[in-house]
């Protein structure tokens, strides 16, 4: 994700106070995707956020209470993009119940693949940080059992996730991505994109539709 560096001046020309200070958040955010999604969040301070998005402390308080605040609201964002990604794969190819599914993941993998900071706090950078930060991390994984379903539903004959455990599953699905999604963004040999979708279909597909890819 490009940060993005602007003359203040020429940024919030005409703008009222409230679109200033929005104009602000979204340049902390920006500069906490790049320093927390390159050199970590643990080793970050506010101080460095703040340089890199080329703005005083002063304008860090006005918008986030600290580090950790941040953090969480850069989390948010990377998992919004991703949601609206898998969301967005799916109905670009619903004329067929398999290329829902592909399409879907398709989306996912394609925004690790071109957001690698982001993807970094998603599935790095936001472990183990705190019970607040631990308790968003759950919150969101889990509301992802939901897109999941949504998918599912999209793509017909989802006779895997039509029982009353289908939520439990649902959950199991998203683990099962997520973690191949977290190994293939730290693997120093990445395999090629194709092929990590079409290991992630397979898992998906032998519960969704109930059988396995031959």
């Amino acid at each position: 994700m490009t940060t993005h560096h602007s003359e203040p001046g020429r940024t919030y020309r005409g703008a009222d106070p409230q679109q200033r200070q929005q104009e602000r958040r979204i340049r902390l955010l920006d500069a906490a995707v790049k320093v927390f999604g390159t050199t970590g969040y643990r080793t970050a301070t506010v101080e460095k956020v703040c340089s890199e998005a080329g703005l005083t402390k002063r304008y860090f308080y006005e918008s986030f209470s600290n580090s950790e605040d941040l953090l969480m609201a850069a989390y948010g964002r990377a998992t919004d993009a991703m949601r609206e990604n898998i969301l967005a794969g799916a109905q670009a190819e619903a004329d067929s119940t398999e290329q829902v599914l592909r399409g879907a993941l398709t989306g996912f993998f394609t925004f690790v693949a071109e957001n690698p900071e982001s993807a970094r706090i998603a599935f790095v950078e936001i472990l183990g940080v705190s019970p607040t930060v631990d308790a968003l991390y759950r919150k969101t994984t889990t509301s992802f059992s939901e897109t999941v379903l949504q998918v599912a539903e999209a793509a017909g004959s989802s006779r895997g996730l039509a029982g009353p455990n289908r939520r439990t599953l649902a959950m199991g699905l998203v683990g099962a991505v997520l973690t191949i999604a977290q190994q293939w963004l730290l693997s120093p040999e990445r395999e090629p994109l194709d092929s990590v979708i079409a290991s992630a279909h397979t898992i998906l597909a032998a519960v969704v539709f109930g059988r396995v890819d031959s």
